[in-house]
């Protein structure tokens, strides 16, 4: 079960059957206007946008997300929240049900609506009598679903990282040296273990950056993300990253766009400074 999968369930469901306190609760959450995001937005480490590298390179027209990576692996937050808890057996049978009753009926309404209303009802109101638990299990794993969500971008963006690495070392892909004028902004701060490298969006003919990511001297990677993700606009490209103890250097890696199908990956590497000089 997917979450994109249970929230088309739950868009399908009639209003007096999920009542508003159980759709409070079953829905993702904001609590910010999305020009409130994007003034509130971070530089990221992992983004949630990650390229394709196909048999003409890297596309850019083709993204898995976030969502994709979940749906990969078959998880579902919600299903995990609300599977467990008080009203965990009768989520359960709902979903149950739902997956029972696939597809539309003649007048094109999804089947389960109408075979799985017992147990929807249910639902809502066991929802609606233990809204207090659910939203203490939300401020609980807050910090446990970011760091979920953290190593899932993590591994995808290292999959990534290796097939580019590999294609390098093969001379499928071009390495070069950054350029003076576009060369990346690298920052280090001993005292708090972490860094940021700043990125020009364009380079010179105007080519845009489509995607930039940071390995240390193991080839473990710190930070990753396309333009989307890093774009902090007048600020340009960001990618924060943690710096690992013992770690040596840190090299930052660029792909721009090209009018071919060639991938060239410019590169800086910068070592980590040594503590009182």
């Amino acid at each position: 079960m997917t979450l994109q999968r249970l929230l088309l369930r739950l868009s399908t469901a009639q209003p007096a059957t999920i009542s508003a306190g159980a759709l409070f609760l079953l829905r993702p959450q904001t609590t910010c206007t999305e020009a409130e995001r994007q003034r509130r937005k971070r530089p990221p480490k992992f983004g949630t946008l990650i390229p394709s590298i196909t048999s003409r390179g890297i596309s850019s027209s083709s993204w898995m997300n976030i969502d994709e990576v979940k749906r990969d692996r078959d998880d579902c937050p919600m299903c995990k929240k609300f599977g467990s808890g008080p009203c965990g057996d009768v989520f359960r049978r709902w979903l149950d049900c739902t997956d029972e009753n696939p597809g539309n009926d003649a007048d094109g309404k999804p089947i389960h609506i109408s075979q799985c209303l017992d147990f929807a009802t249910k639902l809502s109101e066991c929802l609606d009598d233990h809204q207090e638990y659910y939203i203490r299990y939300d401020e609980e794993n807050k910090h446990q679903n970011s760091q979920d969500e953290n190593d899932q971008l993590k591994e995808a963006w290292s999959e990534f990282v290796t097939e580019t690495e590999e294609q390098i070392n093969a001379n499928v892909y071009k390495l070069k040296d950054f350029p003076a004028d576009i060369a990346p902004t690298i920052q280090m701060r001993l005292e708090s273990n972490n860094g940021a490298a700043y990125f020009k969006p364009k380079n010179l003919g105007g080519a845009v950056i489509i995607v930039a990511y940071i390995i240390d001297d193991e080839g473990s990677v710190l930070a990753a993300g396309s333009k989307e993700d890093m774009d902090m606009g007048e600020y340009g490209c960001i990618l924060q990253f943690d710096m690992c103890e013992g770690m040596k250097s840190a090299t930052c890696r660029a792909i721009y766009e090209e009018s071919d199908d060639s991938v060239t990956v410019l590169s800086k590497t910068l070592f980590v400074p040594v503590a009182g000089k």
